[in-house]
């Protein structure tokens, strides 16, 4: 694959489209007023990221949103939001980033994760200054663990609660 600077905002997965999301999207994600994804996905931790998010993303210009916001996770069938993916900041001095992503919990056990996942990864691998991903999966996190692993992830040891695991394209 030709990697380029030109940056896409949507990825068409097999089943999913990742789009990503403008500041007003994540607002109406904040406040409550969002009817493109499934309410599940909305746990206490992702309010908080999302609210991380918005304030980076107020920091910057609208062409860096992709690298600071969450991506919408639609079934291509439905139309239905079943999850949200991101990284959490542009690439650190190594030219890693970290993702960060959540399932409707109706919608797990389906693949979906893993896919939009490897999307993700396409994309980011389209970007001369990144140079992989890495995760921060909590321990009893099994299914994340399993996702990260089904996508060539390699566990790195640990960080607290938290085991590290690293993607390099």
């Amino acid at each position: 694959m030709e990697r380029k600077e030109h940056m896409k905002e949507s990825i068409e997965c097999e089943r999913l489209i990742l789009k990503s999301l403008s500041l007003r999207e994540m607002e109406q994600i904040q406040n409550g007023s969002q009817d493109f994804l499934e309410k599940s996905v909305l746990t206490k931790v992702i309010m908080s990221a999302v609210e991380h998010k918005i304030e980076q993303m107020h920091m910057v210009q609208a062409d860096v949103y992709p690298w600071l916001n969450y991506w919408l996770m639609t079934e291509q069938r439905s139309g239905r939001g079943v999850g949200l993916i991101g990284s959490k900041h542009l690439p650190d001095l190594e030219g890693y980033v970290e993702i960060g992503y959540a399932v409707a919990g109706e919608c797990r056990n389906k693949g979906y994760m893993t896919e939009a996942l490897e999307g993700f990864l396409d994309w980011l691998y389209e970007y001369p200054f990144c140079n992989g991903a890495k995760l921060l999966i909590r321990s009893a996190n099994a299914p994340s663990i399993r996702v990260a692993e089904k996508c060539g992830f390699q566990y790195e040891g640990m960080q607290d609660i938290y085991r590290i695991y690293r993607y390099l394209f």
